[in-house]
């Protein structure tokens, strides 16, 4: 293994237990989102990809869309070496792709590494299939500075509805 995975695995993994909490469930201390820094982003706890459960009772033919299942969270963990870099920005946009037709997406704001956020059930994604969860220093579709590197995780919808005994 390289030093820089090495270094990038400790990061994560000291995010990761801030997240989670310690002992009796104390929480390390968040940081400030700064400029020139890098990042990753996490989605229930997991970077580079992911599974949301989405909750969509009924038939799952066609390209339907529904809500996520409560309880799920994203979030940034700061790093030396990542994929993500904040360019000239102080926060971190997050939100789901496929954004369905005529909508934007719900978007979560970060401006604190370690402060993980619920994903709002008013979230709508695809009931089940592939797609992405963004972080960005940009907001969806905002024209933006230069310097800045979005993180994109690989996500897996699972409908939670369709399971069957």
């Amino acid at each position: 293994m390289t030093d820089r995975f090495v270094a990038r695995s400790i990061a994560v993994a000291t995010a990761i237990v801030a997240f989670a909490g310690v002992g009796g469930g104390a929480a390390l201390a968040q940081a400030p989102i700064g400029p020139r820094q890098h990042f990753t982003g996490m989605v229930n706890g997991q970077e580079g990809s992911a599974v949301v459960y989405t909750v969509c009772p009924g038939p799952a033919a066609g390209h339907r869309t529904g809500p996520v299942k409560g309880g799920q969270t994203m979030a940034v963990a700061r790093v030396a070496d990542g994929p993500g870099d904040t360019g000239l920005f102080s926060q971190i946009y997050s939100w789901f792709q496929p954004v369905p037709a005529r909508t934007r997406p719900v978007e979560l704001t970060f401006r604190q590494y370690g402060e993980p956020q619920r994903i709002p059930r008013s979230v709508r994604v695809p009931c089940s299939g592939t797609g992405e969860a963004v972080f960005s220093p940009c907001p969806y579709l905002a024209p933006c500075a230069a310097g800045f590197v979005q993180d994109t995780l690989t996500v897996t919808f699972e409908n939670i509805a369709a399971r069957h005994p």
